[in-house]
């Protein structure tokens, strides 16, 4: 009895150590867990502040520049220099409001983003897509980032507006980061995609408007070569995320971690998958629909004819008089092909209020959902405004034509041309601006190579938006999640030079050869 009751005392001490061996390991594991997270919020914060400083100086030296250079006014091929337009206290803040008022749309679809997955992000439905869409590319992981390199950028380089491809980037990265890609890859995937659509811009209409007005240019002028551009800006970009490994350090950690803009809080075995892939299908139709120069580019009218058929011909007899039913309820809607950004924002909201009302989300959390989904997207949206506070400032004072007008002189050339319109790009931010307010001089001073500069204007302002401070994509997706600006230039720096010079060659060979 006494060897039995002895065994029971031994057994169960030893029991007891193996508990408290477990509850210590479990509080390192979690002590562990909060380091990590600690250590990543403090990077995090860090990056941001890199950013902010690294636009901030940006913008300090446009300002100073706007007290040392002429201000230049093109009128042709002249250029007529005045003093100094100087940005003093009041201009500089005045620059924000007005970068707040020019570009408000584009600061409204970030937060509407934002707003869009915070209401998403309560659903189960939602958090089961992301889940199976994740298991369904795990086994094709090695074309995931193909795949969506290749659409994204050709949206960008084919659509009239660029932002509105932003309404599936979180979607995207939520699924690569579940697929070990990590937050520098993902937003490479993703805003660096849109960025190669810059690069290799072809028949969207984004500056190309105003260089159609200005420079005696079309859309299709030299369009196969900027497919070219586009092709080998694509290539180079996928050859740079084959070759890119993770850190052992910080990015080792963040290659398992779940990107999602806003947490996921929903329960997927509640919920169902497919209604989900109905919503972005729809949301995707519309952007191709709504966004592709259908008309301008392709010569389809069916659209605006269909849209004038829809708005006024079909008509209901009320009282002895017709009314245009559909152009009533539709309102001043513009064709597809035309839309401004604006419509996809309603058209986004339109589908909450369906999810709203097939899901047994609350009225109170969806409205919780969406301030928590606009917090997360409210940093990109400041930084969109700071980015084109530079335009603003570049607007009023004038020195970037000054500037251009001493580099490109009356002469063609190539190298020269570069240059010139690298800076006008960094400090222009918007291209429709440098192809308003350059075109016409450009055509003037280099009629012969017009095509030429029209290519050069395209690809160099890509180029520049995939480094530049100013970049408004750069900016919105490094803000975004928190991506350090100075990992992305060590990443990317190669694939800029490369495709630099071979942009060099291209240019030389299109004006000499």
């Amino acid at each position: 009895m006494e060897k039995k009751s002895g065994k029971k005392k031994s057994s169960t001490k030893a029991t007891k150590t193996i508990k408290a061996e477990k509850e210590v390991e479990v509080v390192e594991e979690v002590k562990s867990e909060k380091e990590v997270v600690k250590t990543s919020t403090e990077n995090d914060k860090k990056t941001s502040h890199f950013l902010f400083k690294i636009l901030a100086i940006s913008i300090f030296v446009a300002i100073i520049l706007s007290w040392i250079i002429p201000a230049g006014t093109f009128n042709g091929a002249n250029l007529t220099t005045t003093e100094p337009a100087r940005t003093g206290i009041n201009e500089m803040f005045l620059s924000m409001f007005y970068a707040s008022n020019y570009y408000l749309l584009q600061v409204i679809f970030v937060l509407v983003v934002g707003l869009f997955y915070g209401v998403l992000s309560r659903t189960n439905g939602y958090k089961k897509l992301v889940n199976k869409a994740s298991e369904f590319w795990q086994p094709r992981k090695k074309y995931f980032a193909l795949v969506h390199t290749v659409i994204i950028a050709l949206f960008v380089s084919m659509a009239t507006q660029s932002f509105p491809i932003l309404l599936f980037i979180p979607l995207i990265i939520s699924i690569a980061s579940r697929l070990g890609y990590g937050k520098l890859k993902s937003v490479m995937i993703t805003f660096g995609a849109m960025i190669v659509g810059f690069i290799g811009q072809t028949t969207s209409t984004l500056g190309l408007d105003y260089l159609e007005k200005t420079m005696s240019v079309n859309i299709t002028t030299n369009l196969l070569v900027r497919y070219g551009i586009l092709a080998i800006a694509l290539l180079l970009l996928n050859m740079v995320l084959i070759k890119m490994k993770n850190k052992k350090n910080n990015d080792k950690n963040l290659a398992t971690e779940q990107l999602d803009l806003v947490s996921l809080t929903g329960n997927e075995n509640d919920g169902k998958a497919w209604p989900y892939v109905v919503i972005f299908a729809v949301l995707f139709v519309f952007c191709i629909l709504g966004y592709m120069p259908w008309n301008s580019a392709f010569g389809i009218n069916a659209f605006d004819a269909f849209h004038t058929w829809l708005t006024t011909k079909v008509t209901v007899t009320i009282g002895g008089n017709s009314h245009a039913i559909f152009g009533y309820i539709l309102g001043n809607i513009s064709a597809f092909g035309e839309w401004d950004i604006y419509t996809i924002c309603y058209i986004a909201m339109i589908i909450l209020i369906f999810v709203k009302l097939f899901t047994k989300i609350k009225m109170n959390e969806l409205l919780e959902a969406a301030v928590e989904g606009i917090k997360k997207t409210l940093k990109p949206a400041l930084f969109v405004v700071l980015a084109y506070t530079m335009f603003v400032i570049c607007y009023w004072s004038g020195f970037t034509n000054t500037i251009v007008d001493k580099i490109v002189g009356t002469t063609f050339n190539p190298i020269s041309a570069t240059v010139a319109n690298a800076l006008a790009s960094f400090f222009h931010v918007d291209f429709g601006f440098s192809g308003f307010t350059l075109g016409a001089t450009y055509a003037a001073r280099f009629a012969d190579y017009t095509g030429t500069m029209l290519v050069i204007m395209t690809s160099i302002n890509g180029l520049v938006s995939l480094v530049a401070p100013t970049s408004v994509l750069l900016v919105t997706g490094l803000s975004m999640y928190d991506v350090s600006y100075k990992e992305w230039l060590k990443n990317i720096w190669k694939f800029a030079v490369i495709l630099l010079v071979l942009l060099l060659i291209l240019f030389s060979v299109m004006a000499y050869v």
